[in-house]
């Protein structure tokens, strides 16, 4: 399949059940069957989903786009044979 649609899908499907365009750490912690912990130090390490603070400030709670979560589902995917 192609990744570009692969994320298009999921982006629709996170819409359509939080109806929204970004999810706090917490909602995107439930999709991906991580901890908020686990996010926290994918950011302190820069790595892992991208995300935003909207104040711009590190004490600023994080939000994850539908589409980077998408994204980082389908890029992390693992082929098997």
């Amino acid at each position: 399949m192609d990744r570009n649609n692969d994320i298009k899908i999921i982006s629709s499907i996170l819409f359509e059940r939080f109806q929204k365009i970004a999810l706090n750490a917490q909602e995107t912690a439930s999709i991906i069957g991580k901890s908020e912990d686990y996010l926290k130090k994918d950011r302190e390490q820069a790595t892992g989903i991208a995300y935003i603070r909207l104040s711009g400030k590190n004490r600023s709670k994080p939000l994850y786009s539908i589409t980077s979560i998408a994204k980082a589902l389908i890029e992390n995917e693992k082929k098997v044979s």
